[in-house]
């Protein structure tokens, strides 16, 4: 899967693949960020288990904010 978008994933910058799918491929940006990227993801994944346990009807979501698509590299 190509990764054609760029956005967050909470606090973390990420590439985005596959927005069409139900499972998008998501990386953080640069290995620096893999922190923040497993911060966001213990953070979300709190907050969910705690909203669904207190509602069992609610459907669970990730944040996932697409600002814009990576531009192709040119040959030089």
């Amino acid at each position: 899967m190509m990764l054609t978008h760029k956005g967050w994933f909470g606090v973390c910058p990420v590439y985005i693949g596959g927005l069409d799918s139900p499972a998008p491929l998501i990386h953080q940006r640069h290995w620096l960020f893999l922190p923040l990227f497993i911060l966001s993801e213990h953070i979300f994944a709190a907050i969910i288990y705690l909203k669904s346990w207190q509602d069992p009807e609610w459907e669970p979501s990730w944040p996932l904010r697409v600002t814009g698509t990576i531009e192709p590299r040119k040959a030089p």
